[in-house]
C-alpha cells in the first residue's frame, strides 16, 4: 500500500508540474512554434519518453513481488494502473512526438550527407 501511494503522489505531483507550461512565443530560431500541430518540444518528448521507461521499469519490479506472492490484490491494482498510465503516454508520444523525433533524424542524416559530399568535393 505504501508503493502504491508513492506512486499516486508521483503523478499527482507530475500532472500539477505539467500545468505550468509556458505559452508558446512566436520565435523564428523554433521552427515547430509556427506548426499548427505542435504541442510539445522535443525536451518534452524526450521527457515522456523517459517518463514511459520509467513506468515500465517500475511494473517490472510489481511483477516481480506479484510473482512472489500472486495472492496480493493491491499489487495486481497497482500492476494494472501502471500498465495504463504507460499505454496513454505510449499513445501521446506516438502521436505527437514519434513523427517529430523522424523529420529531426532525417534532417540530421540529410545535413551530414550534405557535409560529407562538401568535403569530398573539396578533397579533389
Amino acid at each position: 500500500m505504501k508503493n502504491f501511494l508513492l506512486i499516486t503522489c508521483f503523478f499527482i505531483s507530475s500532472s500539477m508540474i505539467a500545468d505550468d507550461h509556458k505559452s508558446l512565443e512566436k520565435s523564428p530560431v523554433d521552427r515547430f512554434t509556427n506548426n499548427p500541430n505542435y504541442l510539445m518540444s522535443f525536451k518534452e518528448c524526450k521527457e515522456t519518453k523517459e517518463g514511459i521507461s520509467g513506468l515500465l521499469a517500475l511494473s517490472e519490479v510489481v511483477w516481480k513481488e506479484i510473482e512472489a506472492n500472486p495472492e496480493n490484490e493491491e499489487k495486481w491494482m497497482e500492476v494494472a494502473i501502471l500498465a495504463d498510465l504507460a499505454a496513454n503516454y505510449s499513445e501521446v508520444y506516438d502521436v505527437w512526438c514519434k513523427d517529430m523525433i523522424a523529420q529531426r533524424m532525417k534532417m540530421r542524416m540529410m545535413a551530414e550527407k550534405k557535409k560529407n559530399k562538401n568535403k569530398d568535393k573539396e578533397d579533389d
